[in-house]
């Protein structure tokens, strides 16, 4: 459990990490996302 604490602080104290997750929060309730499905055949299709 102290791990875990560490780690989220960790990250809460990069601004880095934590300016990326709240930017990736957004695009999820913007709808700016896609499903894995979709992805992964774009993957394919670029290969």
């Amino acid at each position: 459990m102290l791990e875990g604490v560490v780690e989220t602080l960790d990250i809460i104290l990069d601004e880095e990490a934590l300016k990326a997750i709240l930017e990736a929060e957004e695009d999820i309730r913007e709808g700016r996302v896609r499903r894995l499905e979709e992805f992964l055949n774009e993957l394919k299709e670029a290969t």
